[in-house]
């Protein structure tokens, strides 16, 4: 058995020094908001792709899947095998929306199209239920530092705050995605190398590893029972777990924000694409790590771990090689940095764009803003460290970040398909069905028994059917409120504008204008995709 050695220190200081030179590079030709919140909009698509996995893969997934895997098998990747239906969806109708009008945050469409209350009170929520979330992202690095140093978890989660919120305001968005991209290849090859040593110290090696965790029903993922209080079922996973992700990357602003960044909208979609062909393997991979040290712990007897959240940092400290383990942990350090820079980032964008210039500091300079987003940044560390000391209470982190969500996610998702599908729906009939998807949420949690994973699905539906319903006790909305921004309106002005630059256009224009036209085959890709994917859980679970 080993420990965390002197040299497994090092490669931890170096490699955190050094990703945190590296992010502040990009902050120093920083001049405005615009460069600070969406890195000029000159991110290349990949990078945005494997940011958004970065993300995913940071330290709540490394540390809360494998305990996951560890305690229920592969069932949990229902969470995740809808990915690609809500990219497909993302694809075909949000994303488009907020890059051509240009917006900096996701709310400044809703504006646009109801009124300055629904933009306000949809901001607001993303900045309570993203700065409580966060608390989570900063509590799982701490805890796998403290797990490691023996230090106490109350230091690790200051000390983590600290580092994070200063890298955070040097970098900007252009240093959260490339450093995300970074992370994203030093978590996978920790993945890789975990699952090598697993499998090196389980006795009878691959065979005796399928067999027990066969015999043990870790590879039964597919549930497909109609009890909807089933928490993990395929029927969970498939509609409440795509309203879930529909909302997440598409309403929630720490992902938008990513999507904004990419040089046109053909790129934002290629971004959105590599997410979901990736996302399911990626989670796979990691429930997988939680199956082996089943396995193994079969064998090497009971791991005896009270949170199943330090499970997996133990066995890298205490089973891994001298360095590789310091090289892991510090990925898992580096990669929370990355998550946390990114919500940080965006919860600033939110506060500057949607209310302080708002509101408060109306025409001021991009200095001035750009000085003002990074004390923003700083005010939530602040937040986001005060709820990291709740957050051991709330079980694994992966499953107390998406439960967060399901409070404001689904209402958010159901004001957005009503701005864009409708167009009979008014600001307040919008208004209206948030706070009455929310109530739904919180009735459903408090008096019916059904997956958490529902909780999106009634919070969308409540919220759009309240919606509608209220806006036609008012008046229509007017013109301006419509042009460009409903799915009917932009597919007219589409077709209007390229019949106008038919004759005019230039080479370049026509092949960007056929190239818009073939991503319209992408959300098609996506759902075969998700085909091949249940026909392999199906094949996997009969083995």
């Amino acid at each position: 058995m080993s420990s965390f050695t002197l040299l497994d220190y090092v490669i931890f200081v170096a490699y955190i020094a050094g990703t945190a030179i590296f992010g502040a590079m990009f902050g120093k030709n920083q001049k405005t908001t615009k460069d600070y919140f969406l890195g000029g909009r000159s991110i290349p698509w990949w990078a945005i792709g494997l940011s958004v996995m970065a993300t995913q893969a940071s330290a709540i997934t490394f540390i809360g899947a494998p305990g996951w895997g560890y305690e229920g098998g592969l069932e949990r990747i229902n969470t995740f095998i809808n990915v690609p239906l809500a990219m497909a969806f993302l694809i075909a109708t949000i994303v488009p929306f907020f890059y051509k009008t240009e917006v900096y945050t996701a709310y400044e469409y809703l504006e646009k199209r109801f009124d300055v209350k629904t933009r306000t009170l949809t901001a607001g929520l993303f900045l309570v239920a993203r700065g409580l979330a966060t608390g989570v992202v900063l509590y799982a690095p701490a805890l796998v530092l403290s797990v490691v140093t023996g230090w106490d978890i109350s230091f690790t989660i200051i000390l983590m705050a600290v580092i994070a919120v200063a890298y955070t305001v040097l970098g900007g968005i252009s240093a959260v995605i490339w450093t995300d991209v970074v992370q994203m290849f030093i978590l996978w090859l920790g993945a890789a190398l975990s699952i090598v040593v697993i499998y090196m110290k389980v006795p009878g090696g691959w065979t005796e590893i399928m067999d027990t965790a066969s015999a043990a029903g870790m590879l039964q993922s597919l549930d497909f029972s109609f009890d909807l209080s089933v928490e993990y079922s395929v029927w969970a996973g498939v509609i409440g777990g795509l309203f879930l992700h529909a909302a997440y990357f598409g309403t929630d602003q720490s992902q938008i924000q990513r999507v904004l960044t990419s040089k046109s909208i053909r790129e934002s979609k290629l971004s959105l694409v590599l997410s979901g062909v990736l996302m399911i393997p990626q989670m796979l991979l990691f429930l997988f790590i939680g199956v082996l040290l089943y396995v193994y712990y079969q064998h090497a007897g009971d791991p005896n771990v009270e949170n199943l959240n330090e499970l997996f940092p133990l066995f890298v400290v205490n089973e891994l090689p001298a360095g590789i383990s310091g090289l892991i942990i510090a990925g898992v350090f580096a990669a929370a940095m990355s998550s946390l820079d990114s919500a940080l980032n965006s919860l600033s964008a939110v506060s500057i764009r949607d209310f302080y210039s708002k509101f408060f500091k109306k025409n001021a300079s991009e200095a001035h803003y750009l000085k003002a987003s990074r004390w923003a940044t700083v005010f939530w560390g602040i937040y986001a460290t005060i709820f990291a000391f709740f957050a051991s209470n709330l079980g694994p982190v992966i499953e107390a970040v998406n439960k967060i969500g399901s409070y404001f996610y689904g209402a958010l998702l159901g004001a957005f398909l009503l701005a864009i599908f409708t167009r009979r729906t008014n600001g307040t009939g919008a208004f209206a069905g948030i706070i009455a998807g929310m109530f739904s949420v919180w009735a459903v949690i408090q008096f019916a028994s059904i997956s958490w994973l529902y909780n999106n699905v009634v919070g969308a539906i409540v919220a759009f059917a309240v919606g509608y319903a209220v806006s036609l006790l008012g008046a229509k909305p007017e013109k301006h409120k419509l042009e460009g921004l409903t799915l009917s309106e932009t597919d007219d002005s589409l077709q209007h504008k390229l019949a106008a630059r038919s004759e005019a256009a230039t080479a370049l224009e026509e092949a960007e204008m056929e190239s818009e036209r073939k991503t319209k085959k992408w959300p098609l890709y996506l759902v075969g995709y998700f085909i091949v994917v249940m026909i392999f859980l199906m094949f996997l679970q009969n083995l």
